[in-house]
């Protein structure tokens, strides 16, 4: 979206190790679009489906930032309450890469914590958890690279798509999104992007079939240039992207249709019903408009964004938010309770009103004599009579879920079953899941020695909270669920970790807990353990007996603030930065420059540093080793020595932060067209006779003027005044080469 973000924050998940048990054992619990439809892949200008090659028309919801404002809703409570309540076909998980800024900057990084730059494993992790989430609730999840630099990021993202696609090869729920919105401010033109996806989407098509879609400039306004120049690989989509109050139908729509046109099908992954920045009110009428023209062209959709109007992380409100407030919304009863926005109600209004029986879908043609409506029931009704019909008999696909005993079906589990007559005929039984019951506090839970809890949902600390000198995490005072059924927890692991209903007794105890017995894990040595949580089922619930996982980890090791990124004058002395030990364990750290152990551009001097008599670019590695109670640290900075341009080190920094090019030799190619503003009049110069190409594009990204012609060698101008006061990027082109322009028209 094109939305300058300026929210940090972290993942409210545990940073576990990537593609923990989850997805691999997951099976669908209903049926979806999937089940009917199976992977998807493209025909001509249109998304089939591989088991039927039916078009493939899904709606759904794309997921806000993977930030801290967004995380609360990457949890399978939400993905199942809004595939009941909203009908949705897909879902889109929108992950941070490092920056949000939209117009392919790196002033605003996502937080480190957030960041798939930073946090590989933990994006990965919760990446794991919503495919599994898409398969238990039978629908597509498409996996964003929400990014707008992306062609500047083709290193980590070949990594990533390899890996997951990997992963995922035998999902047909996945698609995968290789650019969220390429912009010319990073570069990122029709040609930057086929350069990117030609290195990418061999990365997955070594793996899977499974759709590619693909943004296009300039935000992903543009499919017909994908369209016009494709790219070389099968099952390949151009993306769209609108926003009614600001791209009318009638504006944008056309780009969509020169794409279908030409043979290449559309994937809308995002849509609003608001501005382009996500505020100003909804226009219902453009909205309109735009549903009508998705629908009557089979253009499937996911609609901005699924979150809460004001961001809880830094108040910052946004109203193409689906729910109104300022709360996070994690649990069924909170989403239950939950007011929509204006644009919320528009878009449940559109979802729901095109929802479809998937399970009628899925046995259409497959009746006969035996055959029954589709049917369902809740996990605790323990059976369902009178729906067999008489002198027929019935295999279950699914006899986990479903059984047959004489004319009942008993109900063993929640999921689905298709039902099997001695006639050959077909029916579905689907079986909901009851709500469960929680404990405060009581998840999967990350605790570490240096003080902080994290787990799905929420963050805390560990603390001596029972005056014994060992760490301890606070689950509740009560002795019921928040259900009111009376639960007992046990340790498996109590080596590791045990729990206990303990007197509060150190001042880290609040108000209400002081001398109080609170439940609590104590800690005992790092490692995972287990806990079992056992209570009774209560009307509305089914009875608890869940496993959580709980691991305690070494403290991270922390460095000083002064070792951080800077710039100093050539020959600068710095009395800090260069700590001899860390603040936590006091652990010797040792240096490395640019990857070696000295440097002639840096030298350490106690506790800092004096920089050499050149400009250079140094990124400097504290290492320090693993102690008792912390973890080893690994930490870079950059230190800039006079000019960074100018660096006589350029190299040696480029071959450390990118080895590949130190393998690869590589071929500077000078730019022979230069170009520049004077009031109105472009000027530029060629070396070579040839055409010229010019594309102004206004502060959207909309393409407002477009000019060809052969000018021969030497400096030409033209003027622009005849354009309306405003801001415009300008891109020339002759051949291979590119000028790019940010012009102001006053």
């Amino acid at each position: 979206m094109k939305l300058t973000k300026l929210l940090t924050g972290f993942l409210a998940c545990a940073a576990v190790s990537a593609f923990a048990a989850g997805a691999a054992t997951a099976t669908p619990k209903k049926v979806g679009p999937v089940s009917y439809y199976g992977a998807l892949h493209t025909s001509g200008n249109k998304i089939v489906g591989a088991k039927n090659n039916q078009q493939a028309m899904l709606r759904g919801v794309s997921l806000f930032w993977s930030d801290a404002t967004g995380d609360s809703y990457y949890n399978p409570t939400v993905i199942s309450w809004v595939v009941d309540n909203f009908k949705i076909d897909v879902f889109r998980y929108a992950m941070g890469i490092e920056y949000y800024d939209s117009d392919g900057g790196t002033k605003n990084k996502v937080d480190a914590g957030s960041s798939y730059k930073e946090n590989p494993s933990g994006q990965l992790s919760m990446i794991d958890r919503m495919v599994q989430a898409a398969i238990e609730n039978d629908v597509y999840i498409i996996i964003d690279w929400h990014s707008h630099r992306a062609h500047q990021e083709t290193s980590l993202a070949k990594e990533f798509f390899k890996t997951v696609s990997e992963k995922y090869k035998d999902v047909p729920n996945v698609i995968y999104e290789i650019y969220n919105e390429p912009v010319n401010g990073s570069g990122g033109d029709w040609g930057a992007v086929k350069s990117y996806a030609s290195t990418i989407c061999p990365a997955i098509r070594a793996n899977t079939q499974n759709l590619i879609i693909v943004g296009t400039p300039n935000w992903s306004q543009h499919p017909e240039q994908g369209a016009r120049d494709p790219i070389s690989s099968t099952n390949i989509a151009y993306v769209l992207h609108f926003y009614a109050a600001t791209h009318s139908q009638g504006s944008y729509g056309g780009n969509v249709t020169s794409a279908l046109s030409a043979g290449y099908p559309v994937f809308i992954s995002e849509w609003g019903t608001t501005n382009a920045d996500g505020n100003g009110d909804p226009n219902s009428s453009a909205t309109s408009a735009w549903t009508s023209f998705m629908d009557q062209n089979n253009i499937p959709n996911c609609n901005w964004s699924l979150r809460q109007q004001t961001s809880h992380v830094d108040e910052k409100s946004e109203k193409s938010a689906i729910f109104a407030g300022n709360k996070a919304l994690v649990t069924a009863a909170d989403l239950d309770a939950a007011t929509l926005t204006t644009s919320g109600n528009i878009v449940k209004s559109y979802l729901t009103k095109n929802a479809r029986a998937w399970a009628d879908s899925l046995v259409k043609g497959k009746s006969g004599s035996c055959s029954f409506k589709a049917t369902t029931a809740k996990q605790t009704e323990g059976k369902i009579s009178g729906v067999l019909k008489s002198g027929c008999t019935y295999t279950s696909s699914n006899e986990k879920v479903v059984s047959i005993s004489g004319s009942d079906l008993v109900i063993n589990d929640y999921g689905f079953s298709i039902l099997t007559g001695n006639d050959g005929s077909q029916s579905v039984v689907t079986i909901t899941q009851v709500a469960g019951q929680t404990i405060p506090n009581l998840e999967n839970v990350t605790c570490s020695f240096s003080g902080t809890c994290k787990s799905g949902t929420t963050t805390g600390r560990t603390l001596d909270f029972d005056g014994d000198g060992t760490n301890d995490y606070i689950l509740t005072m009560d002795d019921k669920t928040s259900e009111g059924s009376k639960f007992t927890i046990t340790s498996l692991d109590p080596t590791i970790v045990d729990v206990s209903k303990t007197t509060c007794s150190n001042k880290n105890c609040s108000n209400t807990q002081k001398n109080e017995k609170v439940w609590m894990l104590h800690f005992k040595n790092f490692g995972k353990a287990k806990v079992v949580a056992t209570a009774a089922a209560i009307p509305g619930f089914r009875a608890m007996q869940d496993t959580f996982e709980i691991e305690y980890k070494k403290g991270d090791a922390r460095i000083s603030n002064s070792f951080k990124n800077q710039k100093v004058a050539i020959g600068a002395v710095a009395t800090e930065g260069l700590p001899d030990a860390t603040l936590t364990g006091k652990a010797p750290i040792t240096y490395t420059y640019n990857g070696k152990p000295t440097s002639e551009y840096i030298t350490k001097q106690g506790t800092g540093f004096v920089a050499g008599a050149s400009n250079a670019i140094i990124v400097v590695t504290a290492k320090a080793p693993e102690t008792d109670t912390y973890a080893e640290l690994n930490r870079k900075i950059t230190i800039i020595i006079g000019d960074s341009a100018s660096a006589v080190n350029m190299q040696e920094y480029q071959e450390f932060i990118n080895p590949s090019i130190a393998i690869k030799p590589v071929r500077k190619v000078a730019n022979s067209l230069q170009a520049s503003m004077n009031g109105s009049m472009l000027h530029f110069t060629t070396k070579n006779t040839g055409l010229v190409k010019v594309d102004i594009y206004d502060a959207l990204g909309a393409s407002v003027k477009q000019m060809s012609d052969v000018y021969g060698k030497g400096n030409h101008a033209i003027d622009l005044k005849g354009l309306p006061n405003g801001s415009y990027t300008l891109i020339v082109r002759q051949g291979s080469q590119k000028a790019s322009i940010r012009w102001t028209n006053k």
